[in-house]
């Protein structure tokens, strides 16, 4: 009876909130990507991560789908995080404050690819020396 009356009061002690959050529409409104922070309290349970999810739009509400792409152990807003689509299939994800850890990562998902920009890394910028088709296939640029 103790055990359960303490597991009860410890459980009920923490929680999550979410303390940010932000949505980017796909240009052709199939897609939503919504970012959120979460805020976790609680005994051993403190921390705090921000998840990007892409959802479907266009179908049936029971036919949508939904899916995590990254995760980052970091609040979005002290990061600066973005998103913009490049295209109806391309998301980006940017941000100018390094995350303590990205521990989620989905390129391609559904037919959409997810791109991630340090924006204070100019490595994390495609080389000016490549260009991208519209079928996808990367070339290089003629000099």
């Amino acid at each position: 009876m103790t055990t359960m009356f303490t597991s009860m009061l410890l459980g009920s002690c923490g929680g999550a909130s979410t303390v940010w959050s932000a949505e980017s529409q796909s240009p052709d409104g199939s897609w939503l990507a919504v970012a959120h922070t979460v805020q976790y309290s609680g005994p051993g349970n403190n921390g705090v991560e921000t998840i990007v999810e892409i959802k479907e739009l266009k179908r049936m509400i029971f036919f949508r789908r939904s899916m995590m792409v990254l995760g980052f152990a970091d609040d979005g807003a002290s990061m600066g995080l973005k998103m913009s689509w490049v295209t109806p299939s391309h998301l980006e994800v940017a941000f100018s404050d390094d995350p303590k850890v990205l521990y989620h990562q989905v390129v391609r998902t559904m037919g959409i690819e997810i791109s991630v920009r340090d924006l204070a890394d100019p490595s994390s910028f495609p080389s000016k020396n490549i260009l991208q088709n519209l079928n996808g296939q990367i070339l290089l640029k003629p000099k």
